[in-house]
C-alpha cells in the first residue's frame, strides 16, 4: 500500500527535475540581471513589479509570480515553493560515546498569495517534513497547514501604514533573540496568531497574542489553538517597537513579551510558568567597516512557588575589510546569559531563550542560551562571487555553578547535582553557502564540540562531530 509520505516524496522528485529543466533552458537565454532573491520569510515577498513593465529580464517562475484575475489586475495570485534535502551524520551525539547517528530529511513546502485588491490578502502555505530518523523533534510531518492568515492594510495620514494579520503565522523579531524562524529542523516555527503592525518612516510597533502551534506527525492535525482556553501550547503575546533617534548613528529596538507555559522544568522548579522578558537593543553601523549589535534583556515573574530574576547581555561586533579581495570580515560576540543561583530557595535566575532558533549554536542543537558565558571570535570571507564562508570558534562555561546545562528548546541536558567545574568545552564551526541561482543554493555546516570538565564530571564526555550538507531549491 503506497502511504502519503511515499507520494509527496515522488512528487518533491518530480518537481525537482522539471524545475532544474526549466533552470537550465532559462540560464541557455544568456546573461542579465536577476530578479530580487526568495526571502527568509516567503509571506513578505511582494511581485508588483510583474503587474506592468518588468525592469528585471523574464524568470522562469514569472508566469507563477503574478496570476492576473481581473482585467486591472488588482486582483492577483502568487504561487510559490521549496524543495530542501539534508543529510546528517552525529558522532557521540549529545557527547554520549558511540550514539552516531546518520539519517536524510527533506521539506517540503508549498504556498499561494491571493491579493484582493490593494488592502487585503489571504497567505496560505502547506509543509511536508520527513527524516529517517522518526524520534528527530519536529522533523516529521506527513503534511499540514503551516501558514494562512488574513491582511488588510490600512492607509493613514503622514505617510503612516497600519496593517491587520489574523491566522497562523511566522513571527520573528529583532535579532530573533527570544522569537526567531526554527529553520534548522523541517518544521519551521509558527504561531496562531493576531497581530497588528504600525508603519511611519523609521519607525515599526507590532503588538500580537498568540499561541505555538505544536506539529504532529500525520496529515493536517495540527490543532489551532488561539480561542482554545484548555490547549496546552505556550502562550507568547507582546509589544515591539523598532525607531530611530534623530542625531543618533543606528537603530533601537524597545520591547516588551509575555509568556506563558502550563507546565514548565527548569532546574529545580516546575509548575506553570508565567515569564515577561524587557529588553532594549542597539544596532547598525559605524562609517563604512563597523557594524555593531548589542542587547540587553530582564525577565520576571513566576514558575510554579518561585520568583523569576533573569537576564542575558549580548554583544557581537564585526569589521569588513573593504579593500580585501575575499571581504574578510572578522568577528566576535560575548554573551552571558543568567543561570540559578541557589537551590531550594523559592527563586528562579535560570534565562529562558524562549522561542529560539535551535540552530543558534550551528546546526548540532547541542546548547541552548541558558546558564550560559560564551565567547565568540569569528571570520567571514566572500571568495567568490555567491560563495560565502564563515568560520567560528565557541568557548562556553556554566554562568552558575548550581545550574545545569540546557539544549534546545529550553531542556535541562544535565543537572548539575552538586558539580562545581563550570568549563563545558568549545566548539569549532564552519559554514560553506554557494548560491548558483536566485533558485538553487547550496549549504555546508560542520561543528566539532570538545567536551569540558563539566559533561566529563556529569556523565559522558566525549567529543561531538556533526556535518550536514543542504540543498535548496525555492521557486
Amino acid at each position: 500500500m503506497i502511504k502519503l509520505n511515499d507520494i509527496i516524496r515522488y512528487f518533491s522528485l518530480i518537481t525537482f527535475i522539471v524545475s532544474f529543466h526549466s533552470l537550465n533552458a532559462q540560464e541557455n537565454d544568456g546573461e542579465y540581471d536577476e530578479p530580487p532573491r526568495y526571502s527568509l520569510f516567503r509571506a513578505s515577498e511582494n511581485y508588483d513589479y510583474l503587474k506592468n513593465d518588468n525592469p528585471y529580464e523574464r524568470d522562469w517562475s514569472d508566469p507563477l509570480k503574478f496570476i492576473s484575475l481581473n482585467k486591472e489586475k488588482s486582483i492577483y495570485l502568487s504561487l510559490g515553493g521549496q524543495i530542501r534535502t539534508r543529510f546528517e551524520h552525529y558522532s557521540n551525539r549529545f557527547w554520549e560515546e558511540n550514539v552516531d547517528q546518520d539519517f536524510y530529511s527533506q521539506r517540503l513546502a508549498f504556498h499561494t498569495d491571493l491579493h484582493l485588491g490593494k488592502n487585503f490578502r489571504v497567505f496560505t502555505e502547506l509543509y511536508h517534513g520527513y527524516t529517517s530518523h522518526e524520534r528527530e523533534f519536529v522533523e516529521n510531518d506527513e503534511i499540514d497547514i503551516h501558514q494562512a492568515f488574513l491582511q488588510l492594510d490600512f492607509k493613514l495620514k503622514s505617510n503612516a501604514d497600519l496593517s491587520v494579520l489574523a491566522g497562523r503565522q511566522e513571527l520573528a523579531y529583532g535579532s530573533a533573540r527570544l522569537v526567531g524562524l526554527r529553520e534548522g529542523p523541517n518544521i519551521r516555527r509558527t504561531f496562531d496568531a493576531i497581530r497588528t503592525i504600525f508603519k511611519s518612516g523609521n519607525t515599526n510597533i507590532q503588538a500580537f497574542y498568540s499561541k505555538e502551534v505544536r506539529p504532529t506527525i500525520f496529515a493536517f492535525d495540527n490543532q489551532f489553538a488561539l480561542f482554545d482556553g484548555d490547549a496546552l501550547n505556550p502562550k507568547l503575546w507582546g509589544l515591539y517597537n523598532q525607531f530611530k533617534i534623530k542625531g543618533f548613528n543606528g537603530m533601537n529596538e524597545l520591547y516588551y513579551l509575555g509568556y506563558q507555559n502550563q507546565n514548565s522544568t527548569i532546574n529545580d522548579v516546575s509548575g506553570k510558568e508565567s515569564r515577561h522578558s524587557i529588553g532594549l537593543r542597539r544596532f547598525g553601523k559605524i562609517g563604512k567597516r563597523f557594524t555593531y549589535n548589542t542587547e540587553a534583556i530582564y525577565q520576571f515573574g513566576k514558575i510554579g512557588n518561585a520568583t523569576i530574576s533573569a537576564f542575558n547581555l549580548e554583544g557581537n561586533w564585526h569589521y569588513k575589510l573593504i579593500n580585501s579581495s575575499w571581504k574578510w570580515n572578522p568577528g566576535l560576540k560575548l554573551e552571558y546569559t543568567s543561570g540559578d543561583r541557589a537551590l531550594g530557595d523559592e527563586k528562579l535566575n535560570t534565562f529562558n531563550p524562549l522561542f529560539v532558533n535551535p540552530a543558534y549554536y550551528s546546526l548540532a542543537a547541542t546548547i541552548t542560551p541558558a546558564n550560559l558565558i560564551s565567547i565568540h571570535p569569528s571570520i567571514s570571507a566572500t571568495p567568490l562571487e555567491n560563495l560565502k564562508l564563515y568560520v567560528e570558534w565557541g568557548v562556553f562555561w556554566r554562568a552558575s555553578e548550581n545550574d545545569g546545562l540546557y539544549r534546545p528548546p529550553r531542556f535541562l541536558s544535565r543537572p548539575s547535582n552538586g558539580i562545581t567545574e563550570r568549563d563545558l568545552g568549545s566548539q569549532f564551526g564552519f559554514q560553506a553557502s554557494y548560491e548558483l541561482n536566485r533558485h538553487l543554493s547550496f549549504d555546508m555546516d560542520i561543528s566539532y564540540f570538545i567536551a569540558g570538565d563539566f559533561q566529563k564530571l556529569s556523565g559522558s564526555g566525549d567529543n561531538i562531530f556533526h556535518i550536514a550538507p543542504t540543498m535548496s531549491y525555492k521557486f
